[in-house]
C-alpha cells in the first residue's frame, strides 16, 4: 500500500535523478543518498511521517525550483511543503542564486525561528554533511576542500555559526516544552555535530 514516506521516496528520486553529490569520495554519487540518509536520522529518532517525507525533499525546492512546491503540495499535502519550506535556504529556487554569504546568512536567521521539527531536519543535515566532509577530510587531507564553492575558513565558519545559532534556538524551544523527546534528540545531533567539527579544526 503507498504511504506518504513511499510517495516522498518516489518524487526525491524523481526530481534528484540526475543530480550527484558536489564532492564525494566516490565520483558521480547520487544525490538521493544524502537525502535517504537524512531522513533516516531524522526517522531514527522519533518524529512523525510528515518530518520523514519533508527531510527527503528537505533540498528539492532549494536545487529545483520554484515549481517543485506545486509538486510537493499535490502529491505529499500542506504540513510536507510547511516544513521543507522551513528547510529551503533562502535565495535559491529561482534562475539564479544569492551570492553565498548572503544565503547562508539567511539561513541563520532561519534557524533563529525554526519549528521544533525544521530544526531536527536541519540539524541532520548538517551532522549528515559533516560527517562526510569529515571522512574526505581524512583520507584527502586540505584537498577535500576544493570541491566546494568556498573554502575551508568559510565552510567551517557556517557549520560553527549553525551550532551556536542551533542551541539558542532549542533553549528557547525548551522553554515552552521542556519534556518534548525530540528536542534532546537534536541536543545530540548539535553534540556529534560539534565533536566532528572539532576535529576537522584539529586537522587545520
Amino acid at each position: 500500500m503507498e504511504t506518504l514516506l513511499t510517495r516522498a521516496f518516489a518524487l526525491a528520486a524523481q526530481l534528484h535523478a540526475t543530480q550527484t553529490r558536489k564532492a564525494s569520495l566516490v565520483p558521480n554519487t547520487p544525490y538521493l543518498g544524502h537525502l535517504m540518509e537524512v531522513a533516516g536520522i531524522v526517522q531514527s529518532n522519533g518524529a512523525s511521517e510528515v518530518a520523514v517525507a519533508a527531510a527527503l525533499l528537505h533540498d528539492a525546492i532549494e536545487d529545483q525550483g520554484a515549481a517543485t512546491r506545486e509538486l510537493i503540495l499535490n502529491q505529499l499535502g500542506p504540513d510536507v511543503l510547511a516544513l521543507v519550506e522551513e528547510c529551503t535556504e533562502p535565495g535559491t529556487g529561482g534562475a539564479t542564486k544569492a551570492p553565498w554569504r548572503e544565503r547562508k546568512e539567511g539561513y541563520l536567521q532561519q534557524v533563529k525561528v525554526a519549528s521544533m521539527e525544521a530544526l531536527l531536519i536541519k540539524c541532520a543535515d548538517k551532522l549528515q554533511n559533516a560527517r562526510d566532509l569529515r571522512k574526505q577530510v581524512y583520507i584527502e587531507g586540505e584537498a577535500a576542500y576544493a570541491a566546494f564553492t568556498r573554502g575551508k575558513a568559510d565552510k567551517l565558519w557556517f557549520y560553527h555559526t549553525f551550532v551556536q545559532t542551533a542551541r539558542e534556538r532549542l533553549t528557547v524551544l525548551r522553554q515552552d516544552q521542556p519534556a518534548q523527546p525530540l528536542l534532546t534528540a537534536i541536543d545530540y545531533l548539535l553534540i556529534e555535530i560539534h565533536q566532528t567539527l572539532t576535529e576537522l579544526d584539529a586537522d587545520s
